[in-house]
């Protein structure tokens, strides 16, 4: 029954105080039963505060958690990357993990299984770390498809480095960049780091001038855009990316696609690639989908890298000795 056909009951009723009594008990049946039909209160996530200490951090989990041999190495990568991101741990009613990073949550395991084209899109945190970036130099061929590094979470970088083109802007500054001007943005050492790429390479140059080539021209910083043929945002939205001289670059968008199976990265001076990522920055010629010009500041990826690196040495060790 109605609310207001139980009120028109109510005002209508003409046996005496019987009458209404009975109406007032079933309006009052008919509230609870309202009450019992509505919405649940949602249930608060279960939190786990982080106090420096990751291994303490993941051992505080539910032993459901303890299984995942990625996730202690990928906090400490991104403690490593961005100092005081990590605020907390959190689990949902539905068991799923979030990361409380840079003011915000977000999910770090979303349980879908995900084609190449789906981790690029919707990439939950783990997804960043899905392939381990090479650090060995020279590089020659990669696996099909083998791009780490550009799995980015763009709302994890926009809280960050900012969440509009002009939040970006307000961060940037000026860098001398091997003789040339760029913005680039403070947050999170991002400049710094470029300032001490450009002053380690001043020094190379000066030693192998055959090199200046490659800086003398740079196409591009600080551009707030999406990545050609896609709705993701490009690391240049955030200034934390530099393209060299487009005159020395190759691109995976201009090559057919029986190149990129032979496409070798030998002929990219080691050099300049080990300066970079000394501070911080990938190479986008360590992708599949190749783009040499192209350095972003991901010290996550670098972190995540080495730490991968010396557990794979730890491992061979204990595996001679035994």
């Amino acid at each position: 029954m109605r609310l207001g056909d139980m009120a028109s009951r109510i005002v209508n009723a003409n046996h005496g105080i019987r009458g209404l009594a009975f109406c007032l008990i079933n309006l009052l049946a008919l509230l609870v039963g309202n009450l019992s039909s509505a919405e649940p209160v949602a249930s608060t996530n279960q939190r786990f505060e982080f106090h420096d200490d990751i291994q303490a951090l993941v051992q505080s989990l539910p032993d459901s958690f303890h299984h995942d041999q990625k996730l202690a190495p990928i906090l400490a990568s991104l403690i490593s990357g961005y100092p005081k991101a990590l605020q907390a741990l959190e689990i949902r009613p539905d068991q799923r993990l979030l990361m409380c990073l840079a003011g915000q949550k977000f999910i770090y395991d979303d349980g879908l299984t995900k084609t190449f084209e789906q981790r690029l899109d919707n990439p939950d945190i783990k997804d960043m770390f899905y392939q381990t970036y090479p650090l060995a130099n020279p590089t020659d061929r990669l696996p099909r498809d083998f791009d780490p590094g550009r799995y980015r979470v763009d709302r994890f970088f926009m809280a960050l480095y900012g969440d509009s083109e002009s939040a970006v802007a307000r961060s940037c500054v000026v860098v001398e960049f091997c003789g040339n001007s760029v913005r680039f943005n403070t947050r999170h050492g991002a400049a710094d780091a470029l300032r001490a790429v450009s002053a380690d390479l001043t020094s190379l140059l000066a030693q192998k001038p055959e090199l200046r080539s490659y800086v003398d021209k740079l196409a591009a910083t600080f551009n707030w855009r999406k990545v050609a043929g896609t709705e993701r945002l490009s690391n240049h939205s955030f200034a934390t990316a530099i393209d060299l001289n487009i005159e020395k670059a190759a691109y995976w968008r201009w090559q057919s696609p029986a190149q990129l199976e032979k496409f070798s990265r030998k002929n990219w001076p080691t050099e300049i690639i080990e300066t970079f990522e000394r501070h911080g920055f990938i190479w986008g010629g360590k992708w599949w989908h190749f783009d040499t010009m192209h350095f972003e500041y991901r010290p996550e990826i670098i972190a995540y890298a080495k730490g991968m690196t010396a557990q794979s040495q730890t491992k061979n060790v204990s595996t001679i000795k035994h």
